[in-house]
């Protein structure tokens, strides 16, 4: 099986030298479709899968953020989590790892590794956002909660909080729970984690909202309480009030003081209240913390074990854990900090990316280069590194935002200089809008082609218009 059609992402430009912030797009773009394997000679699975960095395997990780910017494209693979809804262990959850060669886990049935981070009902969630399919949702629905009645059954523990496995949760990136630069067993499975708490607390929020848009209310209600309990229990257990921030927690229920992005999944998954997210949105803003020279690091600069001793980075700047920090802003309903930190980070990259003629899944807070990562690799032109930029572009740096099962754009203009976007696509049909350069007094205008009815939302700080837009063309003043 090959891919019938090569992926077509949508055109962008920015007048004047921001355009440069668009060359990582171009270059993820040219490059993605080359990135998955197809059923076939190469791929015994039953769906296209996005190459891991270790050859031959797939990763759910990888797959759950690639199909963030999968979903993009006009044509080709726009669903990167097939492979993993179709291979659902006999067990009945998502598994961490496919295999190319045999199509399913290459782990012994005991690994605890087998057992993938929830993540991929957040990327369901999203691509029906921007394309709603009902008839796939509903799909994804039964399997996934297949996968949320094991995890609450198997992965709970006695203070109802979860615990994870180094590599499906990518727990190396944030340096917990490491001793000599390895992560030690021991401590880490005695642990209550903060990112598997939030992310399970965010599984279920989700697959909540896909139950009651399904009908399902029952079920709904069946995943609200259990999306409160684990809220409720983090909020009271690992909120440390004297520093604003949330710690994982030690056998004995006493916080492990190392503070990295992994805590931003409570404001993601809105287990942080409003006032505990605004203090930690404040240390992304602070040099001292986790905003360097190449925002974000994933390890606050506080930290003793910020840098090893002979220099290497121990927290770096992580695209996806970026991201994770950006999707913040626009929860918060500040994205303008967030499109500021997007801004720098694409330049960073854009210069790396003009040094080397590649991207990297990992880069040096303070230097303009890449980091290695644990395992020795650079993360050069990896799948996700790619998909990456394409959602930070779009997504953030644009600050499109896709509400389509409520037939719904939202804009949050950024940039002072004109910006073209052409062929993006949005419900059943496809866009093409201009922003204006931002005048000295006025208003912007923005140009907007549409093919269906629908509703487009400008917004800038905490301000927004809403107009009500017939097929047609549209230049609306914002």
């Amino acid at each position: 099986m090959q891919n019938p059609k090569p992926p077509v992402f949508p055109v962008l430009a920015i007048e004047g030298e921001r355009d440069v912030l668009l060359t990582p797009y171009r270059h993820a773009i040219a490059q993605i479709g080359g990135t998955m394997a197809w059923p076939g000679d190469e791929s015994a699975l039953k769906a296209p899968a996005v190459r891991a960095l270790r050859q031959g395997h797939s990763e759910a990780w990888d797959a759950a953020f690639s199909a963030l910017a999968w979903r993009w494209a006009l044509h080709g693979q726009q669903t990167a989590t097939d492979a993993f809804l179709a291979g659902l262990d006999a067990a009945r959850f998502v598994p961490a790892t496919l295999e190319f060669r045999t199509g399913a886990s290459a782990l012994d049935a005991r690994d605890p590794q087998r057992v993938a981070a929830p993540l991929l009902a957040l990327a369901e969630w999203e691509l029906f956002r921007l394309r709603p399919d009902k008839t796939r949702l509903a799909h994804a629905f039964e399997i996934l909660l297949a996968d949320q009645h094991w995890r609450q059954a198997n992965l709970r523990r006695r203070n109802g909080l979860f615990s994870g496995t180094a590599g499906p949760y990518q727990l190396n990136a944030t340096s917990r729970f490491m001793l000599g630069g390895r992560i030690v067993p021991s401590l880490a499975g005695g642990s209550s984690w903060i990112d598997a708490c939030a992310m399970h607390a965010l599984n279920a929020k989700v697959l909540s909202e896909m139950a009651r848009l399904l009908g399902q209310k029952e079920i709904a209600g069946e995943l609200d309480w259990t999306y409160r309990d684990i809220a409720a229990r983090m909020n009271v257990t690992m909120w440390n009030d004297d520093d604003g921030w949330y710690y994982d927690l030690d056998e004995h229920g006493s916080f492990l003081p190392m503070r990295t992005l992994a805590a931003l999944w409570t404001i993601v998954s809105g287990v942080a209240p409003r006032n505990r997210a605004d203090r930690m949105l404040a240390r992304l803003a602070d040099p001292t913390q986790f905003e360097r020279a190449h925002p974000l690091s994933t390890l606050a600069a506080s930290e003793g074990d910020y840098r090893k001793r002979d220099g290497t980075p121990v927290g770096v700047v992580r695209a996806e854990f970026n991201l994770l920090a950006w999707e913040c802003y626009f929860a918060a309903g500040r994205p303008e900090k967030g499109q500021r930190q997007c801004e720098a980070h694409l330049r960073r990259v854009a210069k790396v990316l003009a040094d080397s003629g590649e991207l990297y899944l990992a880069y040096d807070p303070d230097r303009d280069m890449p980091a290695p990562i644990p395992d020795g690799n650079s993360g050069a032109e990896a799948p996700v590194a790619f998909a990456a930029v394409i959602q930070e572009t779009l997504g953030c740096l644009l600050g499109i935002r896709p509400h389509a099962q409520r037939n719904e754009l939202e804009i949050c203009p950024h940039l002072d200089e004109k910006v073209r976007v052409e062929g993006l696509p949005f419900g059943l049909g496809t866009l093409n809008f201009e922003v204006s350069a931002r005048p000295a007094t006025g208003r912007r205008t923005i140009e907007l082609m549409c093919d269906l009815p629908m509703r487009l939302r400008v917004r800038q700080g905490d301000q927004s218009q809403v107009h009500e837009l017939n097929p047609g063309l549209h230049t609306v003043q914002a």
